[in-house]
């Protein structure tokens, strides 16, 4: 095979950066056999759609009526995962399919057994894991370079305004769909999922594994007019005897990119996007490996996808296995309860920012001291 068929469902929201890619590829690479999206008029790039003479379907089934694909990526709304994955492999297509993988942990099984069945590979688009920075540095961390993990913690505030809630159809911020579907979005289940995510990933025993918690406790609150939380606080322990912290919030009112310092008992792997972002290894030794910035290649999963798609041995560095532990996490979350902050604490910005007064100090004071948010007598 030398030109993969390639389908792209959703192009508004994050499926806009799989069409760019796809609009920058060289014909000889892949063809594009069709789109997927019931609302193309939020595309902003139909001229270039038009000029290459891709066809726009408004479901998959309709694309599948008429045609075909080595591939078919995914980039719909995490109630629809489930569905479209299952429908593209039926039609012997290999799946590469944006995070998270599903909102109903009931779904994985069904996922998997349908995978095999169907011969194909389920790739899930969490960035990261296909980064070469990340995959650079798990292969180290396998390798025993750093020896046990210890402790493991990352950061990520990014404010999110009521535009960001009321998006699309509706669904942000929804425990369920009208139909009943489990979606579960939510902080960690949606935008800062690849953080929450990579520390079961760094943790996993193979270089395509994660490693789900044996325990886990949270703290779960909510500024916001939703369903589920908006602020996040996930503390967890594994079997091989390291802990986590997770802390994570769309409900303040200043930025701080994705931070993370990954302890092991013979160094530190850290990560500041707002210095440098690049992953960097400290060795007891004094020794310093750098291992690049992660989000320099964002887009590596749909070349994997398309690599694999070729034939030969396949890489498949996030399978559907590999980030159930994310799913896993945020179904026992949905057990718990969600506070809701106090009134008197909530402000409203600009562009119609709800946020908490004080909140990103505290939670960047549990980072530095790896607490809850209970531990240090905060009130909600």
């Amino acid at each position: 095979m030398t030109k993969v068929k390639v389908m792209l469902a959703g192009i508004g929201g994050y499926g806009d950066l799989y069409l760019r890619r796809l609009l920058d590829m060289k014909d000889e690479e892949v063809s594009v056999e069709g789109l997927v999206e019931p609302f193309p008029q939020s595309c902003t790039r139909l001229a270039e759609i038009e000029t290459k003479g891709w066809k726009i379907y408004p479901t998959l089934d309709e694309f599948y009526a008429e045609r075909s694909c080595d591939v078919a990526v995914i980039a719909t709304p995490i109630q629809f995962h489930t569905k479209h994955i299952l429908t593209a492999l039926s039609h012997g297509s290999n799946v590469l399919c944006e995070k998270p993988l599903t909102g109903d942990v009931r779904d994985i099984e069904t996922l998997t057994e349908a995978r095999d069945k169907a011969g194909k590979f389920v790739m899930i688009g969490f960035q990261w894991s296909h980064s070469k920075a990340i995959l650079d540095m798990k292969k180290d961390v396998l390798a025993g370079v750093y020896g046990k993990p210890e402790f493991l913690k990352t950061l990520v505030l990014w404010p999110r305004n009521k535009a960001y809630y009321n998006r699309g159809s509706g669904w942000a911020g929804k425990l369920r769909g009208s139909d009943g579907t489990l979606i579960l979005d939510s902080v960690a289940h949606n935008a800062t999922a690849h953080y929450l995510h990579n520390i079961f990933f760094t943790l996993g025993g193979a270089l395509n594994e994660s490693l789900e918690p044996t325990e886990m406790k949270a703290e779960l609150l909510r500024a916001n007019p939703i369903e589920n939380f908006d602020t996040a606080l996930i503390s967890c322990t594994f079997k091989n005897g390291a802990k986590s912290l997770y802390i994570a919030s769309h409900a303040i009112d200043k930025t701080l990119n994705p931070v993370f310092e990954y302890r092991f008992e013979k160094g530190v792997i850290t990560f500041d996007e707002g210095s440098g972002k690049r992953i960097v290894g400290k060795l007891a030794d004094g020794s310093v490996r750098d291992y690049g910035d992660p989000f320099a290649d964002q887009m590596n999963k749909l070349d994997i996808a398309i690599a694999n798609a070729k034939g030969g041995e396949q890489f498949i560095p996030c399978g559907i296995e590999t980030a159930s532990a994310e799913v896993c996490c945020v179904t026992e979350c949905a057990k718990l309860p969600i506070v809701n902050f106090s009134e008197d604490k909530k402000r409203l910005g600009s562009n119609e920012l709800t946020y908490v007064e004080g909140l990103y100090d505290a939670l960047v004071d549990c980072y530095s001291g790896e607490h809850l948010l209970a531990d240090a007598g905060y009130q909600a």
